[in-house]
């Protein structure tokens, strides 16, 4: 049965909020809109609904550029103009920061990115028949021939790749692709088990050919488990000055236009203050490390996975460091290194679920610590964690926004903590 609503607000997580006899949470609409709204999914406390009809628009409403708008789950705003998005996702992050983290602080900067093209990496679905993407809070595959997210050069190996899939009648489960700046590629095909792989061509020139010129690597896996690579495992990308080695299973930032906005927003926080030593926990390739190690006379630093870790220890030989020592640790076991590296700076780039309390208890229990700089892809998590710390004796100073997702409602921010 349907009902109709007005929409409130646009809330984190894609949904715009409605009241009425109980609240709803509604995908693809815009604040002030009289929306025909059917409710698919009753919860205790609200409803979640799908928009059927948009009775009365918002003014600012336009006109998606993709086709696959609402049938693909890889965006959420492509209905609002993207200057509007980059303001809802402000007053978001405000909201949340106020809401679960009692912290009041002003949005110091605000980095939007070019809204279309900015993806390195994609992950595409394959069912056998359709190659693409999931549909919303589905494992349904929605076959595609191009996302605007993507930058062009991966855009330009879909048609390739579907035709090479059929052809040698391949069935892996997901193809990744990383493009980096040159547009050299690493292809991942992950099977569901084993079978298919002893029918793989073990040819690179086939692939090159039929798929792109640029491929440097393919890696054929079972899951996580590699079997057959061919060429090369690892491409280069270059930030400002910093050189970085990217593996087929470790992660890069994926926002071509974003990852400097992002760096340097942490060495703003180093240069010029005489800070000796930093730790930076999830470091991944380096991404902040390298430019950490510029900028401190030393730095140590953690990461769980082991292919990242890898690429991290030669991104130290590719830069020419010396200060700069990379660990294989899970970050609740690399607190003991922290401890005893007595750090003035602390650089967090968390997984979605942010940080355990265990960790804020043990960080905060290091006192030579002055600054804590947080990067978060999650703004729920990071109001969450900011509260904690500053239960624990550091204090909120300021939090910036670098739009790395334009067209989803995905938020990273960078918040700066200082000792009290």
């Amino acid at each position: 049965m349907s009902k109709v609503v007005k929409i409130e607000k646009v809330v984190y997580g894609g949904y715009s909020l409605a009241k009425d006899d109980k609240v709803y949470f509604v995908p693809y609409t815009m604040e002030g809109e009289e929306v025909e709204i059917e409710v698919i999914e009753e919860k205790k406390d609200y409803s979640l609904a799908n928009p059927i009809r948009i009775i009365k628009p918002s003014l600012e409403r336009q006109e998606p550029v993709c086709k696959y708008f609402t049938l693909c789950g890889g965006c959420d705003f492509q209905h609002i103009p993207y200057e509007k998005q980059v303001e809802i996702k402000k007053e978001i992050l405000k909201d949340q920061l106020i809401r679960i983290g009692k912290i009041e602080l002003p949005i110091e900067k605000v980095y939007p990115s070019q809204p279309f093209n900015y993806r390195n990496k994609a992950q595409f679905k394959f069912d056998g028949k359709n190659f693409g993407f999931y549909k919303p809070n589905s494992n349904q595959v929605v076959d595609i021939d191009y996302c605007y997210l993507l930058k062009e050069d991966l855009n330009q190996i879909i048609q390739p790749l579907k035709k090479f899939l059929f052809k040698y009648t391949l069935t892996p489960s997901q193809v990744v692709v990383f493009s980096n700046s040159k547009n050299q590629k690493l292809i991942k095909f992950v099977f569901p088990d084993s079978s298919q792989i002893v029918n793989v061509i073990p040819k690179m020139e086939i692939y090159k050919d039929e798929i792109d010129q640029n491929i440097k690597g393919i890696g054929f896996y079972d899951k996580e488990k590699r079997h057959i690579l061919l060429g090369e495992d690892v491409v280069f990308e270059s930030v400002d000055n910093y050189k970085y080695r990217v593996s087929m299973n470790s992660f890069f930032q994926v926002n071509i236009f974003q990852i400097k906005n992002l760096i340097d927003l942490v060495i703003q926080e180093v240069n010029d203050k005489g800070y000796k030593k930093a730790v930076d926990f999830y470091c991944g390739v380096g991404t902040f490390s390298i430019p950490l190690a510029f900028y401190t006379k030393e730095v140590l630093s953690m990461e769980a996975n082991e292919e990242a870790v890898k690429d991290a220890k030669a991104n130290v030989r590719h830069n020419n460091l010396k200060n700069l020592k990379f660990l294989k640790a899970k970050t609740e076991k690399g607190l003991k290194y922290a401890k005893d590296f007595k750090p003035e700076i602390i650089v967090f780039d968390p997984p979605r679920s942010g940080l355990s309390k265990m960790i804020i208890n043990e960080i905060s229990k290091i006192d030579s610590i002055q600054k804590i700089i947080y990067i978060s892809c999650n703004p729920s998590t990071l109001a969450r964690d900011l509260k904690s710390f500053k239960e624990h004796g550091f204090n909120p100073l300021k939090v910036s926004m670098v739009d790395m997702f334009p067209q989803t409602h995905h938020i990273e921010s960078v918040a700066v903590l200082e000792r009290i």
